[in-house]
């Protein structure tokens, strides 16, 4: 079974008597309290009664996944995961946006999680993991200190401790393990998100928490669970989540019967209005990427069985735009939008950025793990200074 970050879980009471909204409140008290088992009869009738609310479908499926795991029963907890994935896909259906919850719908019954953490830490990760969704959070704390102490490479040991400890309200604890987990791995992105839920929650700098929920974008940018706590955290705070716009024009496309036949794309109608410079200059971008294509991609990537869209290439291609525009001596006036902000990134050193979190596709994605091991406080700094609007400081 997955965890879910307390956090994550939405608040909100949705009934229409007064016996529905005591059922409903009693309810969300008992989930925010980590009693999921004792929620679970609860969200089964509020399920029935509203089956057009995503958020008890939601709940639902959380409450059932810690049910499977107090069972020793393999078929009765493999019904209980079907179950839990069946609400979870209804959720989504319904219209629920959390990234957590499309995971537990893509869940398969049959493969539950299973742990890196061999004998001893694993068996005690398990047991912490019942303890925990049982509401038993000091028993919890005992078996995932143990697990940690057992598999000091366990991410999920420390991970799970501070999450334990946000359950008890102590923020200094839960950032202790929570760091550890960090150290364990710095390049995944949840114990950056639950040390942001936790920083939230308890009350603490807003500002902080806004610089670990970054980190664990940058941690997995192409994870939607990544990029969920600093929405959140955005809502909360007067914040907008808005990336530089650069909009260019498709890339060039290659005959596969005739590798060396590649065409090039090009707004038609761009560069009409007299003495309008754009059409020269993104047709630069256009043969740019043509020229990388066809005569620099396998000197950069000799090894490569066959070509792909890379960092290199966009970095080149659009360098090579901003050097056009300024050969051409086009007045700021007289750049569009993209231009502008094109030539504003690329001066203060974060084109690369832009190109890798906000412009990847499959193939630039590949780029990103080498990049962020020698610029991962670039990475921050451009998704707080460019991404990121308004909110405390």
């Amino acid at each position: 079974m997955q965890r879910w970050c307390a956090g994550l879980l939405l608040c909100l009471a949705l009934a229409t008597g007064a016996a529905q909204e005591d059922e409903a409140g009693k309810a969300n008290r008992l989930i925010h309290e980590g009693k999921k088992l004792d929620a679970l009869p609860l969200y089964e009738d509020l399920a029935k009664a509203h089956p057009e609310e995503w958020l008890y479908a939601e709940r639902l499926a959380d409450c059932l996944g810690a049910k499977a795991l107090q069972t020793d029963d393999p078929a009765e907890a493999k019904a209980l995961r079907t179950r839990q994935r069946d609400e979870a896909k209804r959720a989504v259906a319904l219209g629920d946006p959390n990234a957590f919850v499309q995971m537990m719908a893509n869940a398969d019954p049959d493969q539950p999680i299973e742990w890196k953490g061999a004998g001893a830490a694993g068996e005690l990760l398990k047991q912490a993991e019942k303890a925990f969704t049982a509401g038993d959070f000091d028993g919890a704390m005992a078996k995932y200190v143990e697990a940690a102490a057992a598999d000091p490479k366990l991410y999920e040991a420390p991970l799970y401790a501070g999450d334990t400890a946000l359950r008890q309200k102590d923020l200094n604890t839960a950032a202790k393990w929570f760091a550890q987990a960090t150290a364990i791995d710095p390049d995944r992105e949840t114990a950056y998100r639950y040390w942001g839920d936790a920083i939230v929650q308890l009350g603490s700098d807003p500002a902080v928490a806004k610089g670990k929920f970054i980190d664990a974008v940058v941690a997995e940018p192409y994870n939607k669970l990544a990029w969920q706590g600093l929405q959140q955290w955005a809502q909360s705070h007067q914040a907008m989540l808005v990336p530089p716009k650069i909009e260019r024009p498709a890339g060039p496309v290659t005959d596969p019967n005739k590798p060396n036949n590649i065409t090039i794309n090009i707004d038609p109608s761009a560069g009409k209005e007299k003495n309008d410079p754009k059409t020269a200059v993104w047709l630069g971008y256009s043969m740019a990427r043509a020229a990388y294509q066809m005569e620099t991609f396998k000197k950069d990537f000799p090894d490569a069985k066959e070509y792909r869209h890379t960092l290199k290439e966009e970095d080149s291609s659009l360098t090579t735009t901003i050097a056009i525009a300024r050969e051409m001596k086009i007045k700021p006036g007289k750049l569009d939008e993209s231009l502008r902000t094109l030539i504003d990134l690329n001066d203060a050193g974060m084109l690369d950025c832009w190109i890798l979190i906000n412009a990847a596709d499959q193939g630039i994605a590949q780029d990103y793990d080498a990049y962020r091991k020698e610029h991962r406080q670039q990475l921050h700094d451009y998704i707080a200074k460019y991404i990121v609007h308004g909110g405390p400081m």
